[in-house]
């Protein structure tokens, strides 16, 4: 763009907001084109940092954004994809035929040096900016580069530039075929021997359980650390106060080798009061997070106290842990001091002396990322591992936006546009990621969290998938429908996904439902990434195939933790809800029941030939469940909870408080499921589906 393009006409603005990566014009979910007014349009641009306070500042703003870019000699981050590097170097006309000097070091420390005569490499862009005439040279590096994270630095003359080299393979890590997996939340296991929620040792049980089955992974929701302290309780898991540290709620106490050591500990697990507290937690309907928390940080701190107030094996391994994670001593004095601040601190109420607050998060932290390990251990013993979940958001007043501010965006919420299920369009609640801070500080926070994940995980479900290419902004107080997409530097955040999944040999899949552009499909499938394959929402009566079949690489499942049970599905329960909460109308409530019943014959007749239809809903379950087994799905995730039927959801987006999400315990316990029959034949006989399936596509393709 030059100078004479930024004139103070209607249009400047339109095109300082795509100078920006803004898309302020959209077609919604429910296929209605919208454009996003200027006042939300000036909200988003300050969010992202361009100083437009009013109308008459955007064209200072246009040409100071170009002029910056012009002058920005090297990008922040350059991708090298398989090795193979090459790098954009802005230069002025009277530097366009002389040398620029590269220094290229390696992340295990070699440099490499050369010079590079100008004159010599292809002009991919030219511009005329403020009366000067600039150009874009683009420098080739015919030796290749070794994977990893790498600094490149430029000198052109008194002009220097610094970036970040990302060596990347252009595909993520494959592996052998997932094989079935079975989808519980953490939270939602109870057990005898637990104390009134989920707990590690609870998921080992589950484990143990599935090995029996034929099922080879088992998935969860975010296992990451959450404030249960606000009023009211907000147990999100999607809204982290951070992704780079677990939830403390989910220790097994007794399982830690100082509770054996603890006489104090053991008495107080052992008493009488203790274990009714436990028992009335057990016996609650809903999950009660803050009291299965004040049980939990009873016994910790105790046991806390037993390391670190004398010598040992135990404290010696904490201190050298503590030297080794500074975050860890940041995360752990920020929990110490939000508490000792909270209008709501939680129960028992911390220490005065914010010294020992600060040894119990620090401690918590030490032992949650050890039975983490552990359970990932025993998970990849049994089958595949684990199926995680890599949330998009964090708390907007949690640890990761304290720590590292910059790296979010203020004034603004993540969200998504109107559509069928939301004509009101969603807002999150939680920051978006600051697009270009990010590339500026070299993603060190993005890539500390994945890591968080990747040491345990060996499949990792990417949250919000679209959001690597764009992501729906709402400034504060406007409504979720007045949003504004903003675009992000997709091929930085691949390339570190790609690159991260290979070092730590974990598979991903991305969550592709909803409003999503064909280009974030196609990212996946080009970098091997796997989608996601929802039966309950490709059921489309009239088309032929009625039931659209589960693609390749994709992880094929009925339904969601955000969606009808498959009987809630059967009864429409979904569509009764949508109706009280005024989302639907009497005469379109009709019409999406008339849909759910042709939708149910649909699945009723797609049985394979010479097979009776299935009739009940355990028929039809067990039908479905086959028809995914059968498909070139790279894993079949069966929710444990449909096998016994379950009408419940665990959460119902759009709600709050008031309909309890993420607080469902499980009907039944983990003694009782793990011991029902039909449960686990119908798990077995999935699995042996697909692995017949898989044999006969394998010995078609050696025959071919």
């Amino acid at each position: 763009m030059t100078m004479q393009d930024a004139s103070p006409e209607s249009g400047t603005l339109q095109r300082l907001a795509a100078c920006c990566g803004l898309e302020t014009g959209y077609t919604d979910g429910c296929g209605v084109q919208r454009v996003a007014s200027d006042d939300v349009v000036l909200a988003t641009l300050r969010a992202l940092g361009v100083e437009v306070e009013t109308p008459a500042d955007v064209l200072t703003a246009l040409e100071t954004r170009v002029r910056d870019a012009w002058d920005t000699v090297l990008a922040p981050v350059t991708v090298a994809w398989d090795g193979h590097l090459s790098f954009d170097v802005r230069v002025m006309a009277a530097e366009s035929s002389g040398s620029v000097r590269c220094v290229l070091t390696l992340e295990q420390g070699e440099v490499r040096e050369w010079v590079e005569r100008l004159d010599g490499v292809p002009t991919i862009e030219t511009a005329s900016v403020g009366g000067r005439a600039c150009a874009a040279k683009r420098v080739s590096v015919p030796a290749g580069v070794p994977l990893g994270y790498h600094e490149l630095r430029v000198e052109l003359g008194a002009r220097t530039g610094e970036g970040l080299v990302i060596a990347a393979p252009s595909l993520a890590f494959a592996g052998e075929p997932g094989g079935v997996g079975v989808f519980v939340p953490l939270y939602a296991l109870h057990s005898t021997r637990s104390w009134g929620i989920g707990d590690v040792t609870d998921m080992e049980h589950v484990v143990g359980w599935l090995g029996s089955t034929g099922a080879r992974s088992v998935s969860t929701l975010p296992l990451l650390a959450t404030d249960y302290s606000g009023t009211p309780c907000d147990p999100s898991p999607y809204r982290p106060i951070s992704r780079l540290f677990w939830n403390e709620l989910f220790v097994d106490p007794t399982r830690l080798p100082e509770f054996t050591a603890s006489d104090a500990a053991r008495r107080l697990v052992g008493s009488e009061q203790f274990q009714r507290r436990v028992a009335r937690l057990q016996g609650t309907r809903l999950i009660d997070y803050p009291g299965a928390l004040a049980l939990k940080r009873e016994a910790l701190m105790l046991l806390a106290e037993a390391v670190t107030s004398r010598p040992g094996a135990r404290a010696d391994a904490l201190s050298a842990w503590e030297r080794e994670h500074p975050l860890a001593q940041a995360y752990a004095s920020f929990r110490a001091e939000r508490e000792n601040s909270a209008a709501h601190p939680p129960t028992p109420a911390p220490p005065r002396d914010p010294r020992v607050a600060y040894r119990y998060h620090l401690y918590t932290q030490w032992v949650t990322e050890q039975q983490m390990a552990r359970l990932a251990s025993h998970a990849d013993a049994s089958g595949e591992g684990l199926y995680l979940d890599f949330p998009l958001g964090v708390h907007p007043s949690g640890f990761d936006v304290d720590r590292f501010p910059t790296q979010f965006a203020e004034g603004v919420t993540t969200g998504a546009p109107p559509d069928e299920l939301f004509p009101g369009g969603q807002d999150w609640a939680t920051p978006p990621p600051h697009p270009t801070a990010a590339r500026y500080e070299g993603y060190r926070y993005l890539r500390a969290a994945l890591t968080r994940h990747l040491e345990v995980a060996s499949r990792l479900r990417i949250d919000h998938v679209m959001g690597l290419h764009r992501l729906f902004w709402i400034p504060s107080g406007a409504a979720a429908t007045e949003g504004v997409y903003v675009h992000y530097p997709a091929n930085d955040v691949t390339a570190i996904l790609c690159l991260e999944s290979c070092r730590h040999q974990t598979r991903l899949v991305g969550e592709n439902l909803g409003t999503v552009p064909t280009y974030v499909n196609d990212t996946l499938e080009a970098h091997r990434m796997g989608g996601l394959h929802v039966a309950q929402f490709l059921v489309r009566p009239g088309d032929t195939p009625p039931i659209e079949p589960a693609a390749c690489g994709t992880v094929a499942s009925l339904n969601t933790h955000d969606t009808a049970t498959f009987a809630g599905y059967l009864n429409g329960t979904d569509i009764d809800d949508r109706v009280a909460r005024g989302l639907l109308t009497v005469a379109s409530a009709a019409v999406a029941r008339r849909r759910r019943r042709d939708e149910r014959t649909v699945i009723t007749e797609s049985t394979e030939a010479g097979t009776a239809p299935a009739d009940g809903p355990t028929d039809l379950l067990e039908a479905s469940l086959g028809r995914l087994a059968r498909s070139r799905a790279d894993m079949v995730l069966v929710m444990l909870e449909d096998l016994w039927l379950e009408p419940r959801p665990h959460n119902l987006p759009g709600t709050g408080p008031e309909r309890a999400n993420w607080r469902r315990r499980a009907r039944y316990s983990v003694e009782e499921f793990t011991g029902m029959p039909e449960v686990r034949d119908t798990v077995r006989r999935v699995a042996e589906e697909q692995a017949r399936g898989r044999r006969e596509r394998l010995a078609g393709r050696e025959l071919a």
